[in-house]
């Protein structure tokens, strides 16, 4: 089974759109606007450890996703994960980190690996 068989989820891509900096030098606020939507991607949970620290508790994840070499992806972007049904399989925000081509089985560059941190 190659990679793009396997990538039975879909994602809404959003991109931060708006300038860096006002008029004034001030920060501009964020404005996500959906750039992709019905991707195809595989996305899944590789760890997960919660801590608890002097009553606060926080849950760090490592997120991983496969991705075609033809999507528009960059990192800082947000993605929605859901199933082909529209199911939401992971909430979001879910933040694009880092990306790698990756080479199928045949050594031909096919997909790109994502590394997603999520922010509740």
């Amino acid at each position: 089974m190659n990679a793009i068989s396997s990538m039975t989820h879909r994602a809404t891509v959003k991109r931060d759109v708006s300038s860096a900096s006002n008029d004034w030098e001030g920060e501009e606020a964020s404005d996500f606007v959906v750039v992709a939507s019905g991707v195809r991607c595989r996305v899944w949970s590789k760890a997960r450890k919660w801590i608890n620290d002097d009553g606060k508790e926080v849950i760090m994840e490592d997120i991983r996703a496969l991705i075609g070499r033809s999507a528009d992806i960059e990192e800082g972007d947000r993605l929605t994960i859901t199933n082909r049904l529209h199911v939401t399989l992971f909430d979001g925000p879910i933040v694009v980190k880092s990306k790698q081509l990756i080479s199928g089985p045949s050594s031909q560059i096919d997909h790109y690996e994502l590394i997603l941190t999520r922010h509740k």
